[in-house]
C-alpha cells in the first residue's frame, strides 16, 4: 500500500470518534492488515445488499429471513467470482468480523442480545458463511474450518448445505440471468467523505463498488437502473434502499472495521475523546 495511504489512514484515526493511542506508533504491517481487513469487509457488505436489491428489483421470493438469505447469495457470488481473486480472503475476513464483534458482545449479558431482530446474531452468521465457504472448497479454507473448529461431519454436511444454498440461488436468479440482452445500467458513486477521505480513496482504487457492479451486470438482467452510492451516513451502516433502486455503503462502516481490526484483533489499545 502506498505510504501517502498509511498517512491518511493516521490521520483518519486522529479524527475519529475512538482515537488510537499513538497511532504513529503503529506498525505499518499492522495497518495495511487493517486496510486489508476493512477492505475485505466493505465488498462482503456490498455483495449482501445486493442480495436485497436483486430480492428487491426482480420480485425473488424468499423463505425465512432475508438477511440470511442475502448473506447466502452473497457468500455464493463471491465464492463463484473466478475474475476476483481476493474474494476468498474476503469471505474470511468478513466471517472474522461477524466473529470478532460476536466476542465484544457476549460481556454485555444475554439480555443485550437482540434475539428479536431480523439479522442472526454475528456468531450464527460467522458460522454460516464458514459452512458454506468449506462446503465449496475445504481444501482452500481448511484452516478456516480448524480455526472454527468444525469436525469432519460438520465439515462433510457442509458441502450439502452449499450444494443446496447454491442451486436454490440458481433457481431462482435463472429467469433473469443474462442472456442475449444486457440489463439496466448500475451507476457507482462517491460522495463526499470528509475526514474518512482515506477510505472512500482506498474504496476507489480497490474499485470495491465498480467491481460488484460489473458482476452484478454480467450475470443479472435488471428491470431498472441502480445505484452503488459511497456516502457518509452518520453511522455505520450500509442499505439497500428499495424506493431508489440504490445501496448506499458507508464510510463510517469501513473506519469502524478498520478500527476493530487494530484493536480487538490485533489488540492495540484506544483511548475515548
Amino acid at each position: 500500500m502506498r505510504a501517502s495511504s498509511l498517512a491518511l489512514f493516521a490521520l483518519a484515526l486522529a479524527t475519529a470518534p475512538v482515537s488510537l493511542a499513538h497511532a504513529q506508533d503503529i506498525p505499518e504491517e499492522d495497518l495495511t492488515a487493517a486496510v486489508e481487513f476493512a477492505m475485505h469487509d466493505a465488498t462482503f457488505t456490498l455483495y449482501h445488499e445486493i442480495g436485497h436489491m436483486l430480492v428487491g428489483e426482480l420480485g425473488i421470493p424468499v423463505l425465512g429471513k432475508e438477511e440470511d438469505a442475502a448473506d447466502a447469495l452473497a457468500t455464493i457470488m463471491l465464492l463463484t467470482d473466478d475474475e476476483d481473486m481476493d474474494s476468498y480472503n474476503a469471505l474470511v475476513d468478513a466471517s472474522d468480523g461477524w466473529y470478532f464483534n460476536a466476542v465484544k458482545s457476549t460481556g454485555s449479558g444475554v439480555e443485550d442480545f437482540s434475539y428479536y431482530d431480523e439479522h442472526s446474531l454475528d456468531i450464527q452468521r460467522a458460522y454460516a458463511m464458514v459452512c458454506l465457504m468449506v462446503g465449496k472448497d475445504p481444501e482452500a479454507f481448511s484452516q478456516t474450518a480448524e480455526a472454527y473448529e468444525l469436525d469432519q461431519d460438520r465439515v462433510d454436511s457442509c458441502a450439502y448445505t452449499y450444494d443446496q444454498a447454491y442451486t436454490s440461488w440458481t433457481y431462482l436468479l435463472e429467469p433473469h440471468a443474462v442472456a442475449n440482452e444486457p440489463g439496466a445500467e448500475i451507476t457507482v458513486t462517491y460522495e463526499d467523505a470528509g475526514d474518512l477521505d482515506a477510505f472512500a480513496e482506498m474504496l476507489k482504487e480497490r474499485e470495491v463498488l465498480e467491481r460488484a457492479a460489473k458482476l452484478v451486470m454480467s450475470r443479472y438482467v435488471l428491470p431498472g437502473p441502480v445505484t452503488f452510492r459511497a456516502a457518509l451516513c452518520g453511522e455505520s451502516n450500509a442499505y439497500y434502499s428499495p424506493s431508489d433502486s440504490e445501496i448506499t455503503y458507508c464510510y463510517e462502516l469501513a473506519a469502524d472495521m478498520f478500527q476493530l481490526y487494530l484493536v480487538d484483533i490485533l489488540g492495540h489499545s484506544f483511548e475515548e475523546e
